[in-house]
Parts: C-alpha cells; sequence; structure tokens
C-alpha cells in the first residue's frame, strides 16, 4: 500500500498507550483511551494487506513476540481482532467485482465509520502516514462503486442533522464519478431554515442548486427545497450561484399561511392565466432592497396589473394579507450556538424571501383604489412585524415600515385611524417614528395639530352594531376595553356562536364581524392607553370638540363616559343619563367652556366624594383616575433638591423594564455588559418644555450576549430641555405625581422582589434579603391604594367575615392556617412563624370574582382577591405544588 508501513504504523499505536499506562502509574485507562486503542489496532491491521493483517495480529496476541504488549492491552486484544478482521472483509468487498449492491453498502460504511478523524494529522509519523493513505484509499474505492451504491451512501451520509464533518471529501468523491439523484437531498433539506448544518455542507450549494434546476426542467418542484435555498442564499449572502431561483416556481416560499394560500389560489387558475401572476409576483421582488418604488418599477408594474385585472388582484390580495405573520404551517429547523446544535425555527418567524415579495405587493396594491379591508391588515401587520420573537428581535421591521408607508401614501379616512391606533400600540422605535412623521404630515396637509388628527381619525366601527343574519341576530358590545359579539338563536336564546348553517349560508359576513371586533378591541385599548397618557400632559378642548371627539364619539365615548373631566374648572362624570358634578347636580356646558382631564393632585380634597360617586353609579374606570396614587414631594427630595433617590436602589429584570418603558412611552436602549456608554431611560414631557430621566446600571448579564439581565436602579431627575437640572419643588405637581408613578410600575413590575419566582434570592442567593425586604415591606403609594380599595371590596365578598385588612396585608383565615397576603406584591406568609407560600398566579385556581371594581387594569387587585378565595377555603385546595407547601 504504498508509503504505508503497518509493523511501524502499529508499533506506534502500542508504543503512545504503554505511555499512557506509565504515566497513571498502574491506573486503568478510562473507556475513551481503552476504545482508541482498539480503533487503532483494528484500522492499521485492517488496512494492511490480507496475508500482512494476520501476521500482525498473530504477532500482537504472542506475549514472547515483539510487540511486548502489557496485560490490560492483551484484555483488549479480542475486540481489537474482531474488528479488523470486520474491517478486512469490508475492503475487500469493496475491491470485489461479483459484490452485490447490499454487501457493497454495507461495507463502504464499515470503512468509513472505522477511519480515523482526518484533522491534526500529518505524514511525519507512521501513524500518519498511515491515516492520509486510508481516507486516499477510500476515496479510491467510493468513486469506483457502481452509481446506486454511491447514491445510497451519499444519501446516508448528507442528514441535515447528522455529524458528517471530517467527511466532506468522501462525500465530494461520491458526486465526482456523477449519476447521482439530488431529489433525495432535496426532500432532507426542506425541514431546514437554510443550508449550513456542519462544514460539509457548505460545499454542497452548487450541487444543491444544479439539482434544483434538473428536477424544475424534468417537471418535478421541491418547493421547500426551493424555499430553503432562497433562504440560504440570502442568510449567507451566496450570490454566484443560483441567480435564477426567484423565478421558478413557486414564488412565494412555502410554509407561511398567506404564501401557501397564494400558490393554491395561483395553481388553480385555468392554465392560460398563471403566467400573467407569475410575472406580477416575479416583479414584485426586483426593488425588495429599496425603501419606496421607483417610478420605473410602478410603470412596469401597471402594465403587469392590467395583465391580471385590477379588481381581481386587490381581491385575491385583501384574501392573503390578513394571514401575513400567523405562525408558519411548515416548521423548520435551524441551528443555533454553533453548527452542529439545532432547534425549531419560532413559528412567527418571517421569511425574508418572502417579506421582499410582499414589500411589491403591497406597494402594487397601494396603486389601486384603498379599501378598509386592505387598510386594516397593513395595520394588523405592523403590528405582528414589529412583535418581538425571543432571542431574535421585532419579527421584520422592514415589512412592518413598508406596511406604514403604504399607509401613509392612502388617501382614504381609515388609513388615518389606522396610523392613529399604530402611534398608540407600537413600541417599535423605529417603525413608531415613520408612523408619527406620516401623523404629522396629515396634520400639517389639514392645517391642524397632530394630537388633532389621532382624534378625528378614531373610527366608530358603526357602533352599535346590530343586525341578523339568517336565523340568527348578534349585537356587539363593548365591556370595558374589550369588544364581544352576543349571538341569539331564533328563540332569543344566547348562543355562543351562530349555527353552522348561519356560519355556511354567511360565511363573509361572519367573518367581517370577527374582523371588525378584532379591530374595536385593538382601537379600544389604543385610546384608553391615549387618554391615560393625557393625565401629565397640558391638553384642552373646547366643549364642543370634547363632545364630538369623546363623549358623543361611539367608541371614545365607551371610555371618556367613565373618566372625570374639568369644564371651565367644574369637574363632572356621566352619571346615569347626563353629565354630573360630584353632587349629581345635572351639568350642562357651553359650547366654548374649555374642558380638561381631572387629575387628582389637582384636587385631592375631592377624591373621596368622586370616589363615593364612582360607586353610587357603579362606574369602572378604564384606568385609575379618581384611586390615582398622588406622589408628593418628600422632606428628603426637598433636600436633594434637583433630583429623588426615592426608586433607587432596586434590582430590576431589564427585559420587563424596557417592554414597561416602551409602553409608557419612555425611550431607551437595551444595555450590555461591552464597556460602552449607555443613554439612560428617559420620557420627554413636551407641554412643559421638560423631560424626565432614571438612573440605570447593569449588574449581572446573560452571558451569551452580554446583555445585562439585571439592573439596578438609581436617581431620577427632571431636566429642563437644554439639559440643566430642574428643582423637584419647582416641577409642577401633575408632572411630578405621573412620572414618579412610572417608575413605581417600573420597579413593582419589573422589580425582582416582587417576583414570587424569585423567592429563593435569584443566582446563587444573591438577593434573598432584598427579595425578603421588598416582599413584605412598606407599602408604596401604590400598594397604598391597592389597601384602601380592598378594605371597601371585602365587605361584599362571602368570605368577608375570614379577612381583616391590616396595615400592609390581607389577613385570611383558612381552616388549616392564617395567611397573610401582601397588598402591595401579592406575595403570601403563613402566620404565626412568617413562612413563605409560593403561590405563581397562574397557579391559583379560584375563579376570579364578578364583582364591581373601581377601576381596570390593576392585575395584581384581582390575583390578591382570587388568592384570598382560595385561601379562604384551603381545605378543598387540589393542587399538589400548593398542598406540598401547606
Amino acid at each position: 500500500m504504498g508509503t504505508f508501513d503497518p509493523d511501524q504504523a502499529l508499533r506506534l499505536v502500542v508504543n503512545r498507550v504503554k505511555e499512557w499506562y506509565e504515566r497513571l502509574d498502574g491506573f486503568t485507562l478510562n473507556r475513551s483511551d481503552q476504545r482508541e486503542f482498539v480503533n487503532q489496532v483494528a484500522t492499521v491491521c485492517g488496512w494492511a494487506p490480507a496475508d500482512a493483517g494476520r501476521v500482525l495480529l498473530a504477532a500482537l496476541n504472542d506475549p514472547d513476540g515483539p510487540y511486548g504488549l502489557l496485560p490490560a492491552q492483551l484484555e483488549l486484544l479480542p475486540e481489537a481482532t474482531r474488528q479488523a478482521e470486520l474491517l478486512g472483509s469490508a475492503v475487500a468487498a469493496l475491491e470485489d467485482a461479483e459484490a452485490d449492491h447490499d454487501r457493497r453498502v454495507a461495507a463502504a460504511m464499515t470503512v468509513i465509520g472505522s477511519l480515523p478523524r482526518r484533522h491534526n494529522i500529518t505524514k511525519d509519523n507512521p501513524w500518519g502516514a498511515a491515516c492520509h493513505e486510508m481516507w486516499a484509499r477510500t476515496e479510491q474505492l467510493l468513486a469506483a462503486q457502481p452509481a446506486d451504491v454511491r447514491q445510497t451512501l451519499f444519501d446516508a451520509l448528507t442528514v441535515p442533522e447528522q455529524d458528517s464533518d471530517g467527511r466532506t471529501t468522501l462525500i465530494r468523491r461520491l458526486l465526482s464519478a456523477g449519476g447521482l439523484d439530488g431529489s433525495g437531498w432535496l426532500d432532507r433539506l426542506g425541514g431546514h431554515a437554510r443550508l449550513g448544518f456542519n462544514d460539509w455542507s457548505y460545499r454542497l450549494l452548487k450541487w444543491t442548486w444544479e439539482s434544483i434546476e434538473t428536477e424544475y426542467l424534468a417537471g418535478r418542484t421541491h418547493p421547500a427545497a426551493l424555499a430553503t435555498w432562497r433562504r440560504t442564499r440570502i442568510e449567507h449572502f451566496v450570490r454566484d450561484v443560483g441567480d435564477a431561483d426567484e423565478t421558478l416556481w413557486p414564488i412565494p416560499n412555502v410554509g407561511e399561511p398567506w404564501a401557501d394560500r397564494a400558490i393554491a389560489d395561483i395553481e388553480a387558475m385555468p392554465e392560460e392565466r398563471r403566467p400573467a401572476w407569475r410575472a406580477l409576483l416575479a416583479h414584485c421582488l426586483l426593488g425588495a432592497e429599496k425603501a419606496r418604488p421607483t417610478a420605473a418599477w410602478q410603470k412596469s408594474a401597471r402594465l403587469l396589473l392590467d395583465a391580471v385585472g385590477g379588481d381581481e388582484f386587490t381581491a385575491r390580495l385583501d384574501d392573503w394579507l390578513p394571514l401575513v405573520g400567523l405562525a408558519r404551517s411548515l416548521p423548520l429547523r435551524m441551528t443555533t450556538c454553533c453548527r452542529g446544535h439545532f432547534a425549531d425555527v419560532p413559528p412567527r418567524m418571517l421569511d425574508r424571501h418572502n417579506v421582499g415579495l410582499l414589500w411589491g405587493l403591497i406597494w402594487m396594491r397601494a396603486i389601486c383604489p384603498p379599501s378598509e379591508d386592505t387598510l386594516r391588515s397593513l395595520g394588523q401587520i405592523a403590528e405582528r412585524a414589529t412583535r418581538k420573537i425571543p432571542g431574535h428581535g421585532p419579527a421584520s421591521p422592514k415589512l412592518a415600515n413598508v406596511a406604514v408607508g403604504a399607509l401613509i401614501d392612502a388617501d382614504h379616512p381609515a388609513a388615518l385611524a389606522q396610523l392613529a391606533r399604530l402611534a398608540s400600540r407600537l413600541t417599535y422605535k423605529s417603525t413608531l417614528r415613520i408612523v408619527e412623521k406620516g401623523l404629522t404630515k396629515h396634520a400639517e396637509a389639514l392645517g391642524i395639530g397632530r394630537e388633532d388628527v389621532e382624534e378625528m381619525a378614531l373610527p366608530g366601527f358603526g357602533l352599535p352594531l346590530a343586525d341578523k343574519l339568517g336565523d340568527c341576530s348578534y349585537e356587539v358590545e363593548v365591556r370595558g376595553t374589550d369588544a364581544v359579539v352576543v349571538w341569539r338563536n331564533a328563540d332569543g336564546k344566547v348562543v355562543k356562536a351562530p349555527p353552522a348553517q348561519v356560519r355556511k349560508d354567511h360565511g363573509e359576513e361572519v367573518k367581517e364581524l370577527k374582523a371588525t371586533v378584532t379591530d374595536i378591541g385593538a382601537t379600544l385599548i389604543g385610546t384608553r392607553d391615549r387618554l391615560e397618557g393625557l393625565l401629565r400632559r397640558d391638553r384642552t378642548w373646547t366643549a364642543e370638540q370634547w363632545r364630538e371627539r369623546f363623549l358623543d364619539h361611539p367608541l371614545a365615548g365607551t371610555l371618556a363616559r367613565r373618566l372625570i373631566w374639568t369644564v371651565d374648572g367644574v369637574a363632572c362624570c356621566w352619571g346615569g343619563d347626563a353629565l354630573r358634578t360630584v353632587e349629581d347636580a345635572v351639568l350642562e356646558p357651553a359650547d366654548g367652556a374649555t374642558v380638561r382631564l381631572w387629575h387628582p393632585v389637582d384636587d385631592p380634597a375631592a377624591v373621596g366624594s368622586w370616589r363615593d360617586f364612582l360607586a353610587r353609579h357603579a362606574i369602572t374606570q378604564p384606568f385609575k383616575q379618581a384611586h390615582r396614587e398622588q406622589y408628593l414631594l418628600t422632606d428628603a427630595e426637598r433636600a436633594t433638591g434637583t433630583y429623588s433617590n426615592r426608586f433607587a436602589a432596586h434590582i430590576v429584570r431589564q427585559h420587563r423594564l424596557n417592554a414597561l418603558l416602551s409602553r409608557r412611552g419612555w425611550l431607551h436602549v437595551r444595555h450590555r455588559n461591552d464597556g460602552a456608554s449607555y443613554g439612560m431611560p428617559w420620557l420627554a414631557l413636551p407641554d412643559w418644555e421638560l423631560r424626565a430621566e432614571l438612573g440605570i446600571a447593569g449588574i449581572e448579564d446573560r452571558g451569551d450576549d452580554l446583555t445585562f439581565d439585571t439592573m439596578a436602579t438609581d436617581q431620577l431627575r427632571i431636566t429642563r430641555e437644554d439639559s440643566t437640572p430642574m428643582p423637584l419643588e419647582q416641577v409642577p405637581a401633575v408632572v411630578l405625581s405621573e412620572v414618579m408613578r412610572d417608575v413605581d410600575l417600573f420597579v413593582a413590575a419589573a422589580g425582582v422582589g416582587n417576583d414570587p419566582n424569585w423567592y429563593d434570592g435569584g443566582p446563587l442567593g444573591r438577593y434573598r434579603d432584598y427579595w425578603a425586604r421588598n416582599s413584605f415591606g412598606d407599602l408604596t403609594p401604590r400598594g397604598e391604594t391597592r389597601r384602601e380599595v380592598l378594605a371597601e371590596l371585602i365587605p361584599r365578598l362571602a368570605i368577608a367575615d375570614r379577612c381583616t385588612v391590616t396595615d400592609k396585608f390581607l389577613e385570611v383565615r383558612g381552616d388549616l392556617h392564617t395567611y397573610r397576603i401582601h397588598c402591595g406584591t401579592g406575595n403570601i406568609l403563613i402566620a404565626p412563624d412568617g413562612r413563605y407560600l409560593c403561590i405563581i398566579p397562574d397557579s391559583a385556581k379560584a375563579k376570579e370574582p364578578e364583582m364591581f371594581l373601581p377601576f381596570e387594569g390593576d392585575s395584581r387587585l384581582a390575583e390578591i382577591i382570587s388568592k384570598a378565595l382560595l385561601l379562604a377555603a384551603d381545605k378543598k385546595i387540589k393542587d399538589p405544588v400548593i398542598l406540598h407547601q401547606l
């Protein structure tokens, strides 16, 4: 075998193991080292010429032979002999012209499995020279095998999640002789996000593209493999292979609901109509890297629209767009931290090829007259595309920006309504800035303020909505910040859903109604958030504007009539059938009267009276207003002058903090432990020409991407627009109270001290004292408000005789124990020994009480009541996690 000297190679293997034993001073080799000795002996003897292999094995078994094996090596020799004989037979089978297919395949797999790892092998010693020759001989034998044998071997070696590194050369040699079919490889490829599993897979780029082309020309398509190939070219910047893949059918990548629908619709068309649609879809990809379409692109787009028919295009696309951003229909796998480690692709991850296609489809749709369905879908796409995917970030900012751009260009009231809704819903700053610029553009065109545009654009959705479909009637009801459809059958009885016959005969109407109800719910939440944001603003309206935009508006009115306003300084709220003062006197404002949203810090003496008014009229406010916490300046803050330490030295989770900052309108960046300098979260207060800034500093990072997981809070400052600090005593009381309320929320909701999952103190127990101190410490203004409300609500519950509200706790007397639920955090101690009881909110099985609550949006209040109901009947608890603690 050329330069391969079996005797010298074997001596090197044997002596190296002897040295290992000597270093171990008599201890036994571990299993890995034993296995390596067996494999190397078997490899040398198996590859040696038949006679030489037998001679070597006989010499090894001879205690007085030239190799002088140690007793421990002699014990391993039977297994080495067995493997050597098997390998020798396999080599002979590959050289045997009479061997059949199955024997050749089995022999080849034995030979391949016996090959030593190729990395770090040099020819400067007998073992390295032997290894190189074994590999070279294997390549020659494999290339010489019949095509059907090479096909079977290729399919066995090219399994995406199989570690075939080190065999790249063998795979290429199997291909080099030609005659292999790539269809099986394409089928295996289709279940993955992209090609690039291990080093060997990168060597198959050209082969993969050639296989796709060959199969396509033969009339056999592999849509999933084609999609994987396209994603590979995009993600790995492959530009020199497969330039024509974009025009192969199907043009959309399969695996996303909208793309699957589009493919099915086009394939169901008569043959003569398909080419026009395929040309249109291909054109939609051409400008995908641009922010907006060029004039030349639009000119060509109009010709293609004429070819398919504008009405048909809009009808088809309006069916596809609502499906954009839904969970994938084809699950995919992808490499994670490194090659060879795989995980499922998040189901909402968007295909970048399809995003490019949607770029053109959305802009082409903008050429046609807009419809409410289209504009609703664009707003929905913008929301879905900016929604964060864990470990990835926003699903597709590019797609969101395209959808928003089309909304800005649309000349339709519904487009403005969608922009106004997005302005209050989006948290992704880049897309939100585009929305705000669009609203400003419309405001300037109309000669009014941007906020006026948002308020005027708020849709009414035709409320009140009620009608009949077949034998059923329905009515859309607004309940708090949600919208529901109440269905009644022919007898007038409420039913959960319309009968099957109604869904069959009026499917489109039911579908449209469902979409409208979803829109109403989303708009209600956005409007509520915008109204609550007005509490820190200095915004006024004339009574005429106020009635039109809020009080009498079919949607905003459901919220505005549950809030307290001031009309020329007189506080009032809708009670019964009229606008009333706190004493229930009817108020009829003049059209020119000035209206503001009432804030308790401006009228603290009236807070108790307004709370009584709400209870008297059974009004549940959409957010805390009469029960809103008031944060007044303390002596310590007067002493510090320009900053507050009230919320300093708290430990918060950064990802939760960032989510809350975005929701409350604070600007922020993600902090990483990379030595860079990061700006602090800040809130613009344009009406007052001020800004608030919260100091934070990183503590511990996650390790994988150096993003800080835990952060420490620091000083809260209010500065002027020129960044000079403003003395807190000079800050308007409403501004100070609202800013501090935000920070209190951040500490409460993002702080580890309020998280029952951190009762053990987190990593290495470092925060155990902090957790205990904050979980059961003095109440913040938020906790004090909750305690006051609980004191009002508990007497109305069936368990009232088992409950007592103390300074910090709601005490509940069960049959087994007495429990103390902290009014601030909702955490629980078992009296009298103060033993902690961990009940995660999801594990509290008690149903939330159906009772009057004075405001919405405080999930902790509902959680505390739910826990109280659960623990008052502690003998009936069946949850094993809770029972174990009791």
